[in-house]
């Protein structure tokens, strides 16, 4: 083996062990999706699609199970293909020919990726802002801001994922447009900033509401499980993984391939692109079980009801999971077996 083929051969091998890296990643966040996304399909299907809220909120949910899926298919089958292609079938042209032929191979697979990770970013930032819209319930300029914002955001993405879908597919895979790109991240960071904000604006004036909202806790346990639902709720914790998946996403249109920067950005996507449907599932679950932080807040009226039983000192359950706040009366889910 000269020393070429040699260099050739660890570029491969490089390649191939960073990307089973991020689809390891994948995978278990994948896992922690379908988890959640199957107690949302339980309850949708146990108490039925009723009420327009509930049919929309249905609709993305399996949005989001297909986008998942896209991806997680994507990622799986990229990572195969180049390893069969570059290593299992050999060419009488040599190594470098069959690494070209595996580059070549996993491009449209490649170019399909753009679409998932934008879908993703319009139903969680529209989330995020129907949280901010039925906070601000009158106030019709803000409500107005709030659609031109998610128009703008639905825009920004879709095209996005146009034109990297043809620019990648005419040069073989490479990224697309830079400006795009950037101006796509930092625009729906600024939506998502935009609308949290306008949350935690109307919690800040309404301190009276956040006081009682905790006055009833009955322990630290139970206040710190009303901070994290809301802080999920309104976007905080989103929009945390969102700045990092826009800061990163920019150094890495100029870093090279496999510096820190590039490996540092590859596991932020992924993780940001879970994040995003989690997120939507998040809120999902906490409107279907009345849940919702938001709506406790500022006494909004709760827009799914499901009939069910209730049986005292029983806490909300789905399975092994706990929606519970204390001891308080709630709502209980149980097997029908």
């Amino acid at each position: 083996m000269t020393p070429d083929e040699s260099a050739l051969l660890s570029q491969i091998g490089t390649v191939i062990y960073y990307g089973i890296v991020v689809l390891i990643v994948d995978c278990t966040l994948y896992g922690f999706y379908l988890l959640a996304e199957f107690i949302a399909l339980y309850l949708f299907f146990k108490h039925g699609l009723k009420q327009r809220m509930q049919k929309i909120l249905f609709l993305c949910s399996t949005t989001t199970l297909l986008t998942a899926s896209w991806d997680f298919v994507n990622n799986c089958s990229l990572n195969l293909i180049y390893i069969k292609v570059s290593l299992m079938e050999p060419l009488e042209a040599g190594l470098q020919a069959q690494a070209d032929a595996a580059q070549q191979a996993i491009v449209p697979w490649f170019t399909m990726m753009a679409w998932p990770i934008n879908i993703n970013i319009i139903l969680a930032n529209g989330i995020v802002i129907w949280r901010a819209w039925a906070v601000w319930k009158n106030d019709r300029a803000v409500r107005s801001a709030l659609i031109t914002m998610f128009w703008v955001n639905v825009g920004m993405c879709l095209s996005n994922a146009i034109v990297q879908t043809v620019v990648r597919s005419k040069n073989g895979g490479k990224s697309g447009n830079a400006a795009l790109e950037t101006a796509q991240m930092f625009i729906s960071l600024v939506v998502n900033i935009a609308a949290t904000g306008l949350i935690w604006q109307q919690v800040r004036q309404n301190p009276e509401m956040m006081k009682q909202h905790f006055s009833t806790c009955k322990n630290r346990r139970e206040r710190w499980e009303r901070m994290i639902l809301l802080l999920t709720e309104s976007g905080a914790v989103l929009l945390l993984f969102q700045l990092l998946y826009a800061i990163f996403g920019r150094m890495n249109i100029t870093a090279a391939q496999f510096s820190p920067v590039n490996i540092a950005w590859s596991i932020i996507a992924v993780m940001f692109n879970a994040i995003t449907i989690l997120y939507a599932m998040a809120v999902i679950i906490m409107h279907i079980i009345n849940r919702s932080a938001l709506n406790k807040l500022f006494g909004l009226k709760t827009i799914i009801n499901v009939s069910t039983s209730e049986k005292p000192g029983h806490a909300t359950k789905i399975s092994t999971l706990r929606f519970a706040e204390g001891g308080r009366q709630v709502t209980s889910f149980h097997r029908p077996w």
